[in-house]
């Protein structure tokens, strides 16, 4: 297991790399997603990049019992929404912030359509009549999206595609103010060739206009 550091305009952000078998992930054409549960008997059983409650664990507390999903496919392309409005409540960074920020974009943005909102809206059902229905999931702020990338790796289905993240941007980006009310932070994800599972993320602030794909996650 190594531990890589990134830095960007004074954010750090350190994520764990593990190594993990790699799939091919479905990619259906609507918002609802049949699945096969592969819930373990024991929770003791749960591991990093395992199936599980709608999507893929890609961070597990220190109690083993409770972490973060990755929804299997990406939603969008669609806009961060609000351009013109700083939603201040939505500039959380780290690995607890997704949930907050999203319901602080839907909040304070009315707007149609924006990612967040394809979040909140996201359900993935079990296989069969009866299957349990999985609708809490929410737009990862900028450290859960990265961590995403570097814990799961290729079969994060993220390599080479371009995603918001809830995390509104502010401060400044290689020494140019960025403007909140305008911008929030877009991550190109790129997979080494030919090796996808050496990875890196390029982030920078774009305008809350622009369309990019989102990936949902969930708490669990």
């Amino acid at each position: 297991m190594k531990i890589y550091t990134l830095s960007i305009s004074g954010l750090i952000i350190s994520s764990l790399l593990f190594s993990c078998k790699k799939n091919e992930l479905p990619v259906p054409d609507n918002l609802v997603m049949d699945i096969e549960s592969c819930k373990p008997k024991d929770k003791k059983n749960l591991y990093v990049g395992m199936e599980f409650q709608g999507g893929i664990i890609f961070y597990l507390d220190e109690t083993g019992k409770h972490g973060l999903i990755s929804a299997k496919e990406d939603l969008g392309p669609a806009p961060w929404g609000c351009y013109g409005t700083s939603i201040t409540a939505a500039q959380g960074q780290g690995l607890d912030d997704g949930l907050s920020n999203t319901l602080a974009i839907i909040a304070n943005c009315p707007e149609p359509g924006i990612a967040a909102r394809l979040c909140d809206g996201y359900i993935v059902r079990e296989k069969g009549d009866h299957g349990k229905k999985y609708d809490d999931w929410f737009m990862p702020s900028f450290g859960q999206f990265t961590s995403i990338l570097y814990v799961l790796k290729s079969a994060s289905g993220l390599c080479q595609k371009t995603y918001w993240v809830s995390s509104e941007a502010y401060g400044d980006f290689m020494a140019i103010p960025i403007d909140p009310k305008k911008q929030a932070w877009e991550i190109n994800c790129q997979c080494a060739i030919p090796n996808p599972d050496i990875n890196g993320i390029f982030p920078a602030p774009r305008p809350k206009a622009g369309a990019y794909l989102v990936r949902p996650i969930r708490a669990f």
